[in-house]
Formats: C-alpha cells, structure tokens, sequence
C-alpha cells in the first residue's frame, strides 16, 4: 500500500497542481487587495523613505513636508495596474523668486523624457500628466526630475525644485489587471513558500493553508498600509524563495528517514547528530536574505566583507566538494553510510567555515571603539581622582544613556588599571581576556559532557560559537563573556553536586550585572537548597572584599540612590526585549530614554511575568542533573535574563550560546522531526547572526521595518516553544523504531539509510 511522503507528492502531476493553486491563492488575494490600494500619494519629506532617490533632507515649508532636488533626483512610485492609464500627479514649488527667467523641469517617466514643466510664481502648483498603460517586469515607476540646480552660497546645497508630494491614480474605466510585478511576486512568493513547507515535512493541506493565511495577512497589510508594505512584495517572494533553498540543502546533506505515525500520514526523521548541519544552513540563509535587500535597494546594510567571502568559500566547498565525495565513493560502502559519511563532512566543513567567520569577527571587533568599556574606564578614573563612580543627576535623567550604573564590586576591578594604566592598553587586555574566556568556555562545556575535543559534538559547538553577540561583547567592552563563562561553570557545579559553589557563582555573575539572580528560582524549583545558602555566602565575601576597597559610602549610594532609579524599558531598538517590542509600538525605536507610557509597560511586565511562569513550570519536569534536559532547563532561565527583563541589549544574548548547545546535546541519540529542527535553524539564525545594524539603517519606513527590528526577539521566543516541547517530551517514554517494523514497512533506520 502506498503512503504519502511528507514533502514528497503522490504524484508529481498531483503536486505539480497543488504548487500551482498555492501560486493562485496567493495571486488572488494580492490581486484585489493591490486595487484596493490605490490612489497612492507619497508625502515627499514625510513617508517617501522608500520612494525618493537624490532629494535633499526633508524640510519643513509652509506646514508641509517637501525636499529639494539636487538638479537630477528621481521618485521611484509603486507600479499601476496593468491594463489601466494613470494620472501622475505632482506638487511642485520653484521657492527662488529671485530667478530672471522661470525653471523649467525637465519630466521623465522610465527613461524617457516625456515633458518640461514651466514653474511660475512663487507658490506652489499641482501638475497632472497621463502616463499610457505600460507592462513592466519592474515594481516601480521611476519618474525623473532634472532642472537647473544653482549653488546657494549662504546655503552650501545645490537647490531646484520643491516636490511636496506625488501622486499616482490608475483610471478606473479600463480593465484592471495585476501589473507585471505583482504576478511575478504573488505566483513565486507562493509557489515556493508552498514548496519550502512540503519540503519541511509539511502535509498538503496544512502547506497550502499556511501559505494562504500568510498571503491574507500580507493582503491586509496592503489594504491598511500600502504605501508601506506594498513596495515590500518582492522581498516576501525572496524570503520563500530563500526558504525553500534552505530546506532543499538540508534535505540534500542529512540523511532522512521516514516514521509511520498510528495517526494519518507520515513525518520525516533525522537523527538529532545532524541539527548542527541545520543551523549552520539557516545561518547562512540569512546572510543571502540581507544582501537581497541591498541588491533590492537598501542602504547603509548589508553583510561584511569577510562575510561574503566566507559564503563564497563554503559555498564553492560544498558545492564541489559533497558531489565529488558522492561520485568517487563508488561501492566501497553502502548507500545509507555514504549519505551519512557525507553529512560528517558537511558538518565538518561548515564547522570550519564557523571557525573562520568567528575569528574574523573576533578581529573586526577589536577595532571598534568599545563605548561601554570607555564609561566603566571613566567612571573608576573619576573615582580614583577623588571623584564619585556615579552621576546621580545622569542616571536620574535617562540611566540608559552613556552612564555608569554597575554595582561598586564591577567598578572595582578596573581601579586600580586606572590608576596604573591608559584606556587603550587596558581595553586591549580586557579584549585579549574575552577571547581566552571564550575558549575557556567551549572547553569548560566540552569537559562537562565528557566529549572529545576532535569530535562530530566539538563541530557542532563551534558552529554555535559563530555568534554575533559574542563579538559584539568584545566591540562593546561589555562583560557578557564573563557571565557566560561564569554561569557555565554554574552548570558545571549543579551538574556536580556542588550547588554551594554554583550558588556562590551566581552571586558572582550577579555582582557584574543584577540579572542572573533570576537563577535563585531555578534553585528553589530544583530544591537545591545549598545553591542559596552559596549565593547568600558569596555575596557576602564578594561585597564584603568590595567594601573593603570602596568603602561603604559608595555601596550606600548605589543601592538607595542608583538602583531605585534604574527600572523601566526603552524603545532603543537594541533592547529585544518583551517590553522593548511592546515601547515600539509607541515610541521611536532611535528613542534611548526611558518609555513613560505605564498602560503599555504593564502590558510588557504582564506578558514577562507569564512567560516566566511558563519557564518554572517546565523547570518542575523531573530530569537528572547531569542530563541535557537538566541544562535546558538551566538555559531557559538564561533566556529569561535578556526576554523578560525590562532592558536587555542584544550583546546579552551572549548566555544563549548555553541553551542553544544544551539543545543539541539533547537531541543527540533521538529522532526529531525535520520541521522541528528547521524551525530551531531558525531560532539560531535570528539570534546568533547580526546587530541591530544588520537590517536596519535607522530610518523607519513603516510597519514591516518597524517590525523587523525585532527579529532577534521572534528568534528568543521561537527557542524558548522550541526547548519547552523538547521539554514536554522527556514525559514521554523513548520508543526507537524496531530494526523488524523498519523491514516490514519500509522505514529506514535513522541516520544509516537515507529516507528522502
């Protein structure tokens, strides 16, 4: 009796059909909403973000938004229908009465210049030209503005035109049809998020639902907001496309097997050996998307230098190097264990790439300027001068500007380097001291799990080490790596036994920043009670050696004068917190101060709270303490540190390198779905890749920018579902697959034989 095969089709005619209707649905719902658009009109100076190429900076003029031209600017205006003539609009000022003659401006539509505008008068006037119907492969209508552009002396600009605001009106009594562009974008946008999903594993039915739930969500964001998510239609289609290479690669390198459920249907396997290889190709996935946007238009963005080399490099060796090995291997070995010797490969191959991409970043960030070190720099100086650590009016003002605001025992340390030494050589050794930490850690874990250093697990760390944050710790001068060294020798103990010395090392990481005391909680749920009593005791020594150096008077000041006033959230875009996405919904996220609106910070605290309750109901699962589930548990409440606190900067998410290494450690022996382990690729990519300057150049061009700046955010939450289902699972016996039901029903052994 033949099954269906997830991500396979029954027939390729059958599939074929149903790839087509996802293309149609999507085509029919962006169709409409598209019309429904329409008329368009930029506010040049106020949302023409995405629209005005060469103006000058926006301004303000008789209540107005405008921009000036430099003599040859160009508006780039969201494509008509097809079928349909358009009326463009344009308002126009020439604003230099002082002219002997009147400027003329020379109108061009796509490359071709159609009229010239004689601007009389000083005030403005609207202007109205009839463009023919026109099919183009392009999502814009590029309208060109040239006219004479003296230089202002008292100005230091090149100054034409005016433009306050364009305006683009298809005429109604032709046949509307979806123009060039649209077609293109709805049927691949569709037809490959279709395919990404059967690929993953994903049934039909709930294939071709998802992509027509995602498709009216987009519709409506057209309806609501076009001028903001209309221009943004390629980018979904690329990010389907990109999907779905995703997907394909996985699916091509790890070997697969499929699993008869009692249900209906079938699921695709993999062995969990093989997550790593998952992850390293989300990673990169994501490294195509960004310079999509920079192909697609974007400034100010795009991945580095050594990024892109690195791409090429492992793009070139797997690209060679794994049909080589297929080729050459004839029938040395059997056809399952040559799929599997592959996948080592390709682990080994992307760990390496791993490698070399963490180095580069290590080097790049020891050239950046480092401003949080420069503040605890400062602040031991001025305290060494006879000064005081702390500036009670700045922190009172906005703690989240460049002020110090540690506990007196962090500011310890760097006094006497003050006093000894010049910034610069103290910056250098703090960043050297970064790296050995970072190689202490991976060492300290890979001892703690009793895993050889040349190792499929030792790969897999590294390829988890590729993490943006634990650069940008370093660029920063912060202190996260400390705390990830710290916590993991936290695990360590507990893993142990030793819940005293874990306790007291958690009084240690919290001394550096207050965070890590949510860790008391996993204590008390776990019932280790030692743990406590080492985290009263180590408190106690640690303030008492920082009393002894610093004197009571400073401790007083920062806990009833500093601490108090350092509550709240901010909308900074950095801040990937619940409650910085809930500030952005009402503050600029260029905004660093502190978000005042108490209606929408309770909002967060309440979604923060819940999900807190959440993470100590899983830490209530009985596990080993010297087992994976035990150290995910543990992770969870690192995640908790930088979700659900009010504040957290992205360089926290440093202590995920923890979870993200307990779930692969977990995984290890197990069979998971192929869904499951793309969607924890996922997670991996959104945290581990990128800054707050990956995808945003500080300007908001509307609702899909404004929502992609928490990307780092989706990828914390998406972890945290992730390893609380891996979680929910330990509740369940194990069952492997019995090498007798594998021959009886065609299921083939994980990671000997390939399934797909």
């Amino acid at each position: 009796m033949l099954r269906e095969i997830p991500g396979r089709a029954a027939g390729p005619v059958a599939e074929a059909l149903r790839t087509l209707l996802a293309a149609a649905v999507v085509l029919a719902l962006l169709w409409p909403a598209s019309l429904a658009a329409w008329p368009l009109t930029v506010d040049v100076g106020g949302n023409d973000h995405r629209f005005a190429r060469g103006f000058h900076e926006p301004e303000q003029l008789g209540g107005r938004s405008m921009r000036w031209t430099d003599g040859d600017s160009t508006l780039l205006l969201p494509q008509p229908p097809a079928g349909a003539p358009s009326v463009l609009g344009l308002a126009l000022l020439d604003s230099r009465p002082e002219r002997s003659t009147p400027l003329v401006v020379r109108l061009g539509i796509n490359g071709a210049e159609v009229t010239a505008l004689v601007l009389h008068g000083y005030f403005p006037r609207n202007y109205r030209l009839l463009l023919p119907p026109r099919l183009s492969a392009s999502g814009t209508v590029q309208v060109r503005l040239q006219s004479e552009a003296p230089l202002i002396a008292s100005d230091g600009r090149h100054l034409g035109v005016v433009v306050f605001d364009a305006t683009l009106t298809p005429q109604c009594s032709a046949l509307l049809l979806p123009g060039p562009w649209l077609a293109l974008c709805a049927l691949t946008g569709g037809a490959l998020a279709y395919a990404a999903l059967r690929l993953a594993g994903a049934g039909s039915r709930l294939a071709l639902t998802s992509t027509g739930v995602s498709a009216a969500l987009i519709a409506f964001g057209v309806v609501m907001r076009p001028l903001e998510v209309l221009p943004y239609l390629g980018h979904f289609a690329a990010a389907a496309a990109i999907a779905c290479l995703g997907v394909l690669l996985a699916r091509l390198i790890v070997p697969l097997a499929l699993r008869q459920h009692s249900g209906a249907g079938s699921r695709l396997m993999v062995a969990g050996e093989y997550a790593p290889i998952v992850l390293a190709i989300a990673y990169w996935m994501v490294v195509l998307y960004q310079r999509f946007m920079v192909l697609d238009g974007a400034t100010a963005l795009g991945p580095s230098p050594w990024t892109v080399g690195v791409g090429v490099g492992l793009a070139g060796a797997l690209g060679i190097g794994l049909p080589l090995w297929w080729a050459l291997r004839g029938r040395r070995l059997p056809p399952g264990a040559g799929r599997a010797r592959g996948a080592q490969i390709a682990l080994v191959t992307l760990a390496l790439a791993a490698g070399v991409h963490l180095g580069w970043s290590l080097w790049y960030a020891f050239t950046r300027q480092a401003p949080d070190f420069w503040i605890l720099f400062r602040g031991a100086r001025a305290w060494a001068n006879s000064g005081s650590l702390y500036d009670l009016e700045a922190v009172a003002t906005n703690h989240f500007g460049h002020v110090f605001k540690v506990p007196p025992f962090y500011g310890m340390f760097f006094v006497p380097l003050a006093r000894a030494f010049d910034g610069l050589s103290v910056l250098a050794a703090h960043r050297v001291m970064n790296v050995f930490l970072i190689i202490a850690t991976a060492l300290l874990w890979l001892r703690m799990w009793r895993l050889p250093l040349i190792s499929p697990s030792a790969a897999a760390l590294l390829i988890v080490m590729n993490f943006r944050p634990l650069a940008d710790t370093i660029a920063f001068g912060q202190i996260d790596l400390v705390l990830l060294f710290v916590l993991t020798a936290a695990l360590w103990a507990l893993r142990e036994g030793r819940d005293g010395l874990a306790g007291a090392l958690v009084a240690l990481g919290a001394l550096f920043k207050l965070y890590p005391v949510v860790l008391l909680a996993f204590f008390v749920l776990k019932r280790r009670w030692a743990g406590l009593w080492g985290f009263a005791l180590g408190m106690l020594l640690c303030n008492g050696v920082a009393i002894a150096a610093m004197g009571w008077e400073l401790h007083r000041v920062y806990l009833f004068e500093v601490l108090p006033k350092i509550g709240g959230t901010t909308a900074w875009v950095e801040n990937q917190t619940l409650s910085g996405f809930i500030a952005r919904l009402a503050a600029s996220p260029m905004s660093a101060t502190i978000f005042q609106h108490q209606p929408l910070q309770l909002l967060g605290m309440a979604l923060s709270a819940a999900t807190a309750l959440v993470v100590c109901g899983l830490a209530l699962i009985p596990t080993d303490r010297r087992s994976p589930a035990f150290a995910l548990q543990y992770g969870l409440f690192l995640l908790l540190m930088v979700l659900c606190v009010p504040a957290a900067w992205m360089h926290y998410e440093t202590l995920l390198v923890i979870p993200f290494a307990a779930m692969l450690l977990y995984l290890q022996g197990r069979q998971a779905p192929l869904g499951y382990l793309l969607a924890l690729g996922v997670s991996f990519a959104l945290i581990a890749y990128g800054n707050q300057w990956s995808f945003f150049n500080g300007t908001v061009t509307g609702v899909l920018s404004l929502l992609g700046i928490s990307y780092k955010l989706y990828g914390m939450a998406l972890l945290g579902l992730l390893a609380g289902a891996a979680l929910l699972e330990t509740r369940r016996p194990v069952v492997a697959a019995p090498a007798e039901r594998a021959a009886a029903t065609g299921e083939a052994p994980v990671g000997l034989t390939p399934g797909g």
